[in-house]
């Protein structure tokens, strides 16, 4: 197994962390599976799972349902499930309790986890440290710990989150105009 330390932080200039990620969705071919309880996308990351779904690679998020300590990120973050679910991405909502693990894991390889969040503050504004590692065991461990949090999630569909109380639907985009601040 190898693997490599990356940190971001607000001082470091070029962010190693954001490109990370970046890198990891460009280079995924069969798999993307991404947990983290604040899941906020900007515009290269949006392009990036786009071209990730081109390629034919499934994408399945599994983000905190409305059980969570920051409802403001939780609305702003929603805001993007529409448009998700319009290109096939699978996004699931973890339903028992809070939910603290950031991993993403990349064809059943390459596994990345630590303290960042899949969102712009996580990525490129907080202090944060992930590791990736190459090794087939530890993402199948890491695979085999998401699938089970996947059976205590709510699988979202598109037609159900289109039919969404107006209210919400507001609420969602209000929070997402500050988004790139989360």
């Amino acid at each position: 197994a190898s693997s490599i330390v990356v940190w971001s932080s607000p001082e470091g200039g070029a962010n190693a962390m954001k490109l990370l990620y970046l890198l990891a969705i460009a280079a995924a071919r069969q798999s993307l599976d991404i947990q983290s309880p604040y899941l906020i996308t900007d515009e290269s990351t949006n392009w990036s799972l786009t071209e990730a779904r081109r390629r034919g690679v499934r994408v399945r998020m599994l983000v905190e349902g409305d059980i969570t300590d920051a409802k403001p990120v939780k609305f702003a973050g929603r805001a993007a499930y529409e448009r998700f679910l319009e290109q096939g991405i699978e996004v699931y909502e973890y339903q028992p309790a809070m939910m603290h693990t950031k991993a993403m894991m990349v064809d059943g390889i390459l596994s990345i986890v630590g303290s960042a969040n899949f969102d712009n503050r996580s990525l490129e504004l907080n202090d944060e440290l992930n590791v990736a590692i190459f090794d087939r065991t530890i993402a199948a461990r890491l695979g085999e710990d998401f699938t089970r949090d996947l059976t205590r999630s709510k699988k979202l569909d598109l037609e159900g989150w289109r039919s969404r109380p107006f209210h919400i639907e507001g609420r969602e985009k209000m929070w997402s105009l500050f988004g790139e601040l989360f």
